[in-house]
């Protein structure tokens, strides 16, 4: 054991003169690696010069988080107030139109019948069947004034002729209107209207009325 450890101190101070050897002689091909388990020193003051230097890049790097938040934040404010002011008017206009219908049925309703209901249904049923009086009264007096002069074309000269038209209308959708309609077809068709007796109520409507026609006889 002891020549072991002789050996190698023998070995050891042979590499050391070596290297003294080679130093004197200007042959630099051999160095010595440094090894040290310890970092370089710093000094005090280099650590306090490089400190402001990393605090100032957390900063820088804070910021841009609260940036970028603050931008994703906005982006999402304004997508979500159109949306929302869509709603809004789509809501109001949606509220709108159901006034308007509603104001257009009771409107409908105060022309029919008095003892009609105030249900949409009730309402456009009543409304379907009061129109279907006025036509089958249009036609009625269509027919009388076609006969009036039919009439009037078989007599070889002309001379004026009273006649009397009679109308009755069981729940009319409005007296006044449906005597006015048959007052207006009369005019036009050229006769002269001389009396009328009328009768209005919710539940009928009657007239007499004496209208003067030319005769061709």
């Amino acid at each position: 054991m002891d020549n072991f450890f002789l050996g190698l101190s023998c070995q050891e101070e042979n590499n050391f003169w070596d290297l003294i050897v080679a130093d004197i002689s200007g042959d630099r091909s051999v160095s010595v690696p440094i090894r040290s388990a310890f970092r370089s020193y710093m000094k005090d003051t280099e650590l306090r010069m490089m400190s402001p230097k990393i605090s100032s890049s957390k900063v820088n790097v804070k910021k841009r988080m609260v940036n970028l938040l603050r931008k994703n934040w906005e982006e999402k404010k304004n997508t979500v107030a159109p949306e929302k002011e869509r709603s809004r008017r789509h809501m109001l206009k949606e509220r709108t139109r159901r006034e308007k219908q509603k104001q257009s049925y009771l409107a409908l309703h105060s022309l029919l019948p008095f003892a009609t209901k105030n249900d949409k249904n009730s309402i456009v049923e009543k409304a379907v069947d009061e129109i279907a009086k006025l036509q089958r009264l249009k036609k009625e007096l269509v027919r009388r004034i076609k006969v009036i002069e039919e009439k009037s074309a078989k007599d070889g000269h002309d001379e004026m002729s009273e006649t009397k038209v009679r109308v009755n209308l069981k729940e009319p959708l409005s007296g006044l209107d449906s005597m006015l309609e048959a007052l207006h077809y009369l005019k036009s068709m050229g006769t002269k209207l001389k009396t009328v007796h009328a009768n209005f109520s919710p539940q009928e409507f009657s007239a007499t009325m004496t209208i003067e026609t030319q005769v061709h006889i």
